[in-house]
């Protein structure tokens, strides 16, 4: 089994994406400027939701230093944490579903549980590395050592893909992975007032804000009715 670790964000990448947001600035996200409790609707295979209790004290000390950074970011509190696994239904193809299609969504749950019963979840850890920003937001790059993330992932497509009838309906909606194992903690409402001091203040509490890294004992099927989980639940768990 590949180790699936977090994409290479060595300081001269980051260097880099300093550089792009100097140049180009930062993406407002449009659900975050124009209406943040959007009713939406996304079903998620995720795990870490929320981040444990051995990462709360770490992640709200950090989460309360960027939230102070400008009144334009939007910064994730501890509940709405969580690590992505697999994206079923896509949130952002279904805003302000009307009531018969919010139906047929959440029917869609059910047959997603039946297809993918059989996926097997072990204890494993996931190491949280510092935070790193980007134009559209900033993540929290996740290594997992022992592979588990990578095989979840081709695991949960595999059993989809084998479907014949539930496959497609999901890859119109908006079915995917994530290209790297991480955790969004904070977007963007608007430009900053000052956006170099903010990059500036950001990389000074990145390199002072150690996470360490977290035990999954369970991974979830997740609910989403309001962008990145502003609200959402548990539909079904998965574990030992």
């Amino acid at each position: 089994m590949r180790s699936e670790n977090a994409d290479d964000f060595s300081p001269a990448r980051v260097a880099a994406l300093r550089r792009q947001i100097e140049r180009q600035g930062v993406i407002a996200d449009p659900f975050l400027a124009d209406d943040p409790d959007c009713p939406v609707f996304g079903l998620n295979l995720a795990c870490a939701y929320p981040f444990p209790a051995s990462a709360s004290q770490a992640y709200n000390s950090m989460a309360a230093r960027l939230a102070a950074l400008d009144p334009a970011v939007y910064v994730y509190p501890l509940w709405q944490t969580h690590v992505t696994i697999a994206t079923f239904v896509n949130f952002s193809r279904h805003r302000r579903p009307a009531p018969p299609d919010t139906s047929k969504l959440q029917a869609l749950a059910g047959r997603i549980i039946h297809c993918i019963r059989s996926l097997t979840v072990n204890s494993f850890g996931l190491q949280l590395r510092a935070p790193v920003l980007t134009r559209m937001a900033a993540i929290i790059p996740i290594s997992n050592s022992t592979g588990e993330i990578a095989r979840l992932r081709a695991q949960a497509l595999q059993l989809i893909e084998r479907d014949p009838a539930l496959n497609p309906e999901l890859l119109a909606r908006g079915l995917s992975t994530p290209q790297i194992i991480h955790s969004t903690v904070m977007r963007f409402r608007k430009e900053p007032r000052n956006p170099g001091r903010l990059i500036d203040d950001f990389h000074a509490i990145a390199a002072t804000a150690p996470l360490g890294e977290i035990e999954v004992n369970e991974i979830v099927l997740t609910e989403e009715t309001k962008p990145y989980m502003r609200e959402g639940k548990v539909l079904h768990r998965f574990g030992n």
